[in-house]
C-alpha cells in the first residue's frame, strides 16, 4: 500500500462533516432558493435522507474489498486494463472537484475579502499550503481535522444563536407554494455536492475497524447535512427567499446581518472563518485521493511524487476553467449534478454489482472442486 498511515472511525467522521461542508457553505443555499425558493430547506432535508442511502452503496462497496481503494479494485473486478481504463473518468472527476474547491477560495476571497489581490496568488498560496498537507500524508490531514473541529462546530452554533433574532417566520410561507416539482429539481441540483463522498472511497481502507467506520459515514455526513439544511433555513428565514437567490454568498451575506446593540456587529468574519477550515480540508481530501489514485494507476512507488505536478495542473486549471462567477453557479446548478450522479453512484452502483455477482461465482466454484 502506498499510504501506510491508518486513522480510526472518529478522525473519519471528522474528515466526513468537514468535507460536506466545505464550499458547500456558501454556495448551495442561492441555487436552492433561485429553484425551490421558500421551500428550498424541504429539498435539504430530503437530500439528506437521500444520500444516506448511496453512502450505503458506498460503504457496501468499501467492504467488499476492505483493504483497496477505488482504483484497485476497480482492477479487481473488471481486469487491469479494463479497470485503469474505467479509473480514468472517477480521477479526472476528482481532479475537477479539487479545482472547484480551488476556483471557490479565489472567487470568494476576491469579491468579499482582498478585494484588490489578483485571484492567482490567493490560489496559489491555498495549493501550496494543502500541497505541504498531502505531503504530510493522511495521518496528518486527519489530526489537523481534528484539531479545528471543535472550533468549527463552536461558530456554527454561535452564527445560528446570534442570527435567532432576525428570523421573520412568513419568509418561509407558504409551505409547498411553488408545488413538488422545484424541490425535486433542488434535489437534482444538490445531488452535485453530496454525492461527491464517493472520494472517500480513496481513503476508507486506512481506516481501522471497519463496522464503525460505516457508522461514521452515516453519521458525519448527517451531521454535515444538518448544518446544511440549518444554514439554508436560516439564510431563508432571515433573508427571504428572493435575497437568497440573488446573493453570490448568501450565508456571508446573513452573518453580515447580526447587530447586537452598538458593540457586536459585522462579526461575517465567523462565516469567513467556517468557510476556510472546511474548505480548506476538503481540497486537501480530493487533492490527497487524486495523488494516490493516479500513483496507484501507474504503479509508482509514491503519491508524494505527483504533489507537485499535480499543483502545477490544478492551479491553471482552477483559474481557466470558469471566465466568472456567473458562469461557476451555472456549473455547479447544470453540469456537476449529472457528472456527480454518473461518476460517483452509477459506476459505484454497477461495481459493486459485478463485484458481488464475481465473489459469488468464486465462492460456488470453490464448493464444487471436489476433495483430493
Amino acid at each position: 500500500m502506498l499510504e501506510k498511515g491508518k486513522i480510526n472511525a472518529g478522525e473519519f467522521l471528522v474528515m466526513v462533516v468537514a468535507f460536506t461542508i466545505g464550499s458547500s457553505i456558501l454556495v448551495v443555499p442561492a441555487p436552492g432558493a433561485e429553484t425551490a425558493k421558500q421551500d428550498a430547506w424541504i429539498a435539504a432535508v430530503i437530500t439528506t435522507f437521500t444520500t444516506l442511502f448511496i453512502i450505503f452503496v458506498f460503504n457496501q462497496l468499501a467492504t467488499l474489498y476492505s483493504s483497496m481503494t477505488y482504483v484497485e479494485y476497480n482492477e479487481k473486478i473488471y481486469g487491469k486494463w479494463i479497470g485503469k481504463i474505467l479509473t480514468l473518468p472517477y480521477l479526472f472527476y476528482v481532479f475537477l472537484i479539487a479545482c472547484g474547491q480551488l476556483r471557490d477560495i479565489g472567487d470568494f476571497f476576491t469579491t468579499e475579502i482582498l478585494v484588490d489581490t489578483p485571484i492567482q496568488m490567493i490560489m496559489i498560496i491555498f495549493a501550496l499550503t494543502s500541497l505541504i498537507g498531502v505531503r504530510l500524508g493522511l495521518e496528518v490531514i486527519c489530526r489537523s481535522a481534528v484539531i479545528f473541529f471543535p472550533w468549527i462546530i463552536i461558530l456554527i452554533v454561535l452564527l445560528c444563536l446570534l442570527i435567532i433574532p432576525h428570523i421573520k417566520l412568513e419568509n418561509i410561507q407558504p409551505v409547498f407554494g411553488e408545488g413538488l416539482k422545484p424541490i425535486i429539481k433542488n434535489v437534482y441540483i444538490n445531488w452535485g455536492q453530496t454525492l461527491q463522498m464517493g472520494i472517500f472511497l480513496m481513503i476508507m481502507p486506512y481506516v481501522t475497524k471497519k463496522e464503525e467506520m460505516k457508522k461514521s459515514f452515516y453519521k458525519g455526513f448527517l451531521i454535515g447535512g444538518i448544518v446544511m439544511t440549518t444554514v439554508i433555513t436560516l439564510s431563508i428565514l432571515v433573508l427571504g427567499a428572493s435575497m437568497t437567490a440573488r446573493q453570490t454568498y448568501p450565508t456571508y451575506m446573513l452573518a453580515k446581518k447580526i447587530s447586537i446593540g452598538t458593540f457586536l456587529q459585522r462579526i461575517e468574519v465567523i462565516v469567513a472563518i467556517i468557510w476556510m477550515l472546511t474548505v480548506y480540508f476538503k481540497l486537501t481530501i480530493c487533492y490527497y485521493a487524486l495523488s494516490l489514485g493516479l500513483a496507484q494507476l501507474f504503479g509508482l512507488k509514491s503519491y508524494k511524487l505527483l504533489t507537485f505536478p499535480l499543483a502545477f495542473l490544478i492551479i491553471p486549471f482552477a483559474i481557466f476553467m470558469s471566465s466568472n462567477i456567473v458562469s461557476r453557479n451555472q456549473y455547479i446548478t447544470k453540469a456537476l449534478p449529472p457528472f456527480s450522479f454518473t461518476i460517483c453512484f452509477m459506476l459505484s452502483l454497477l461495481l459493486l454489482v459485478i463485484g458481488k455477482i464475481k465473489l459469488k461465482r468464486s465462492a460456488s466454484k470453490a464448493t464444487k472442486q471436489p476433495l483430493n
